[in-house]
């Protein structure tokens, strides 16, 4: 799929304009020019203009179409894949707190990789590797608080 550049500039000048208006609604820091709203503000400005460049770059060349469908998207299960990440990732963050990181994760991964002609055990294998590598990445080295469910007990 091919989206036209000034449509995803469009998105990243609404993005950074949001995160620019947040940003400076942060409290100032009494005694320091640089506050909490410092860096947020400067990545505001940094998506603004980068979307400006891509709107004006995607103007510049002149095609009408704004996304172009690949073919291979045109597939009954590349567009279930889709719509399976789509909702599997809202049904993740509502079940979030009970089934925990791992299971769902890999769940959800594996439901993809089935979608696409991956079916072997040894998929199943690397989705558990990969989910709980990156459980463990973020719990242990990151500190991000990401629960387990009933896997508490094991990791």
């Amino acid at each position: 799929m091919r989206i036209h550049d000034s449509l995803i500039g469009a998105l990243l000048v609404l993005f950074g304009g949001w995160v620019l208006f947040v940003a400076l609604g942060f409290p100032d820091m009494p005694g320091q020019s640089i506050g909490p709203g410092t860096f947020p503000s400067v990545l505001g400005v940094a998506f603004l203009l980068g979307g400006l460049c891509l709107i004006v770059a995607g103007r510049s060349r002149g095609t009408r179409r704004l996304a172009d469908l690949n073919p291979g998207w045109r597939r009954a299960p590349r567009l279930l894949a889709a719509g399976l990440a789509t909702i599997g990732v809202l049904v993740l963050a509502l079940s979030f707190e009970t089934v925990g990181f791992p299971l769902s994760a890999t769940v959800l991964l594996y439901a993809l990789f089935f979608l696409e002609g991956y079916r072997g055990p040894q998929w199943l294998a690397l989705c558990i590797a990969f989910v709980f590598g990156m459980h463990l990445l973020m719990t242990r080295f990151l500190l991000v608080p990401l629960p387990a469910g009933p896997l508490e007990s094991f990791l």
